[in-house]
């Protein structure tokens, strides 16, 4: 019911115009209103936070300005609101750092406080979270009441969970879809991390220099803040909660300082600068928006459609006249009013002035990356080393050591493999190997100095290999843009001799086969690029901590419950440890890139040109310029119009399958999990029905993508081949 509430209260807002209404009654209603709708939204939460749990923490990130701003409005009225801002990014530290703290020592002081599998039973009975016996159907109690064939036991110290006969361990994953206690347990970790986001934003918002400049700053650091969804995936077999909890809170915190950026200008300074930023964007990166402009498409085409609905409701009630203080309905008398308000005809031209073949094929490449990225390695390669795991479960710690380095070496020629679920696994196998006759702590820093002779001898056959071999043709040089500013700030910084941050950064920070790849195709001193990549191993002693963490909370007693309850509680801080020093690491990469490129320059231009690649360019620019002539939309055919927009649509569904219905489309499955066990023996299984759909649905898009293609490029080959440049003229030859 609040749901419906606030939805038709926010139709009604929309569509009689009240967030215009400017009299002094109209400003009272509007605030009162949106101050009902924001209570509203937060009960409206609260009711959901059983199934939505993560929504409490997307609130507190949200609260958090919120209050803030409030504070400021109350007590520190002459300060100015940037100035205050500024001041914050002190206490927001410090108060995320006592809350660190606070949380080590509250998790060190009393078993019931850490996180393990006994304390998630624990807590998914508390909070009456419904098992999930259809991927576990043996796992429900014998009593005929349709509970599970297990409880925790608190009637002793420390808590143990009690099996009935014939109940195997692996029956606990009914409750892996049970997030509220995880987000309870972690909600200070959660907290600390928005106020350490928050904090850095204050940090950068300066008192001084251009207000677009500022907004330009912002939307660089929030960009790459996004990059830590891709290192979350590189985590999705962690099983700790890590992925989602740094998705929502990145989003939720994305929100919240904007609504810091918003509280910081006037309405007269952020109209201009709006207005200057687009400026800028128009001038500096018009081949690039593209890229955006299909991302927007790819991540948010069926709100685009609601919202133009929506404006043809609100420009009916305008023509109606229903509604005496609504905006007009056109924008003077000599304008005939369409089906879309002023606002949303302008916002409509301006899409359909867009490219749009180029636009929707390069969403679709955004989706097919997406997709990749959730099936390849948040499932697929979580499942394959699984199965690598049990199968080397009987060998001995040499043998597997070399297994583990040849399959990780397989594993890190493939372009879309990151290199932290290989050093997960070696932390469980090594650790697992190795522990009885090296310890915990040699067997861990085994695993890691592996992973770093692995990494390093992978890195130099990407080089040498790969990269040198490749670099000979043009084709693959011109690919990789090697003139463009962005390479040759790369050459600059991976040039340099010795270590400095910018080299280190991009060496660990970019993605394992890329970069290696590119060195060599620059042609790079592969000693120096070995000294700079060296520093990975404080990246892969963590993740290697964290797989043998992983396999100390597996192990259990002859009851089933854990040898090292502690284990569970640690692999979650170390997850998002590994998380943050593997964002942090792409974040500062992409910062001195784009120093390098703006403040040196010269140097890049004194690099000179691949002449090769250049002519190249220049050779492809005239075939590139068919393609588009043979291509725009008022000229394509209706039947290929439809294979385009068919292989989008399949595309966005896809996504949003996977995105917003992971638990109908994936069984659940760690690097820890025995594919024998949890899956039936069977990869196909991980597959539910949902999710086979949504790889139909994949796969149709790439087929309908490639004929299009297929089609456009033969157009373009005929135009070419045409004597008369005129030969585009008569569009009648392409239907």
């Amino acid at each position: 019911i609040p749901a419906i509430i606030l939805g038709v209260y926010g139709f009604i807002f929309y569509i009689l115009d009240i967030d215009q209404w400017n009299t002094t009654a109209g400003n009272v209603f509007r605030g009162l209103s949106m101050a009902a709708m924001f209570v509203l939204f937060v009960y409206l939460i609260m009711l959901v936070s059983n199934q939505f749990p993560y929504g409490v923490i997307a609130l507190f990130a949200l609260f958090q300005p919120i209050w803030l701003l409030s504070v400021k409005t109350f007590i520190y009225k002459s300060t100015e609101t940037r100035i205050y801002l500024n001041w914050l990014s002190g206490p927001l530290f410090l108060a995320a750092f006592l809350t660190i703290i606070g949380f080590v020592v509250w998790v060190s002081s009393d078993y019931v406080n850490q996180w393990n599998q006994v304390t998630k039973v624990m807590a998914a009975e508390h909070t009456e979270c419904s098992p999930n016996f259809s991927n576990y159907p043996n796992c429900m109690s014998a009593d005929g009441f349709g509970g599970a064939c297990f409880r925790a036991n608190e009637l002793v110290y420390p808590p143990v969970l009690v099996f009935e006969d014939n109940c195997e361990y692996t029956c606990v994953h009914i409750y892996d879809g049970c997030a509220n206690g995880f987000v309870l347990w972690s909600g200070p970790i959660l907290m600390s991390l928005s106020m350490i986001f928050l904090g850095s934003f204050c940090t950068f918002l300066r008192t001084e220099g251009a207000n677009e400049t500022e907004i330009f700053n912002f939307g660089k650091i929030w960009i790459f803040v996004l990059c830590i969804l891709w290192a979350s995936a590189s985590l999705a077999g962690t099983a700790a909660g890590v992925t989602t909890s740094l998705a929502t809170l990145t989003l939720a915190s994305l929100v919240g300082s904007a609504i810091f950026m918003t509280a910081s200008y006037s309405k007269e300074q952020k109209e201009n600068s709006t207005k200057a930023v687009v400026d800028r964007l128009r001038a500096k990166y018009s081949n690039s928006l593209d890229y955006l402009r299909g991302a927007f498409i790819v991540t948010s085409l069926p709100l685009i459609a609601v919202y133009f609905f929506l404006n043809m409701v609100n420009q009916f009630f305008r023509k109606s006249g229903l509604n005496p203080i609504a905006q007009p309905a056109k924008e003077d008398d000599s304008d005939r009013a369409s089906l879309l308000t002023v606002t949303g005809k302008k916002q409509m031209n301006r899409m359909k002035s867009w490219d749009t073949v180029r636009v929707v094929t390069i969403a679709i490449y955004w989706g097919i990356f997406y997709m990749g990225m959730q099936v390849v390695v948040s499932n697929l390669t979580v499942v394959f080393l699984s199965w690598l795991i049990d199968a080397t479960a009987d060998f001995g710690l040499v043998a597997v050591s070399g297994i583990l380095c040849g399959v990780g070496v397989a594993m890190f020629l493939l372009p879309p493999v990151p290199g932290v679920p290989v050093y997960l696994t070696l932390g469980i196998v090594l650790a697992a190997q190795g522990y009885e006759t090296l310890g915990w702590m040699g067997a861990i820093s085994y695993a890691t100095a592996v992973g770093l002779v692995l990494k390093l001898f992978s890195s130099a056959m990407q080089q040498k290999l790969i990269g040198e071999q490749l670099s000979h043709k043009v084709k693959v040089r011109q690919f990789v843009s090697v003139n463009s500013s962005l390479m040759k700030s790369m050459r600059i910084v991976l040039g340099e001799k010795g270590l400095s941050i910018p080299k280190v950064a991009i060496l660990i920070g970019g993605p394992d086969w890329p970069t290696s790849v590119l060195c060599g195709i620059m042609r790079l001193d592969l000693a120096q690029i070995i000294l700079g990549t060296t520093p990975i191993v404080f990246l892969i002693f963590p993740t290697c901590l964290t797989g043998a963490l992983m396999f100390m909370s597996s192990l259990e007693t002859d009851n089933g419950n854990p040898v090292y309850p502690w284990a569970g509680s640690v692999t979650t801080v170390t997850a998002s440890l590994t998380a943050m020093v593997q964002f942090g690491s792409m974040l500062v990469a992409a910062y001195y890139l784009e120093q390098t490129a703006t403040r040196r320059s010269a140097e890049a231009k004194a690099l000179g040109d691949d002449e090769e690649v250049k002519a190249a360019d220049e050779k492809d620019e005239y075939v590139n310029k068919c393609y588009h002539d043979v291509t725009r939309w008022g000229i394509v055919p209706t039947l290929w119009k439809s294979v385009l927009l068919a292989s989008l649509a399949s595309i966005i569904s896809s996504c949003y399958l996977v995105q917003f219905f992971s638990d109908l489309c994936f069984v659940p499955h760690s690097l820890t999990d025995s594919i024998e066990e949890n899956l039936d023996g069977s990869v196909a299984n991980m597959f539910l029905p949902v999710g086979w759909v949504a790889v139909g649905l994949f796969t149709l898009s790439i087929v309908l993508l490639g004929l299009f293609s297929r089609w456009g490029k033969r157009m373009a080959k005929q135009l070419v081949n045409a004597d008369s440049p005129d030969y585009i003229e008569d569009p009648g030859i392409f239907c």
